[in-house]
């Protein structure tokens, strides 16, 4: 693991953004609406973000991020790690 990148971005914003989008993400996810609408964007657009920073592709961070359950459980994971 690239540990200069890691540190990079727990000190970036876009990993910062991410927590909290994990956070609203797994709390919209049973209302509907706008509100899990708006959620579900945020956090993919910020994942594939993320993805990218670590070296993915544009096209296989989309593909990963667009599986719901890839989000939920990377959410999840998130959520647990920021607390």
């Amino acid at each position: 693991m690239d540990f200069p990148r890691l540190e990079r971005l727990i000190a970036n914003s876009t990993y910062r953004e991410l927590g909290l989008r994990a956070r609203e993400y797994l709390q919209y996810q049973s209302y509907g609406g706008e509100e899990q609408d708006l959620a579900e964007v945020t956090m993919y657009n910020c994942m594939v973000s993320l993805l990218k920073d670590l070296g993915l592709g544009q096209q296989q961070a989309e593909a990963y991020c667009d599986d719901d359950d890839n989000l939920t459980e990377l959410a999840q994971y998130i959520s647990s790690i920021l607390g």
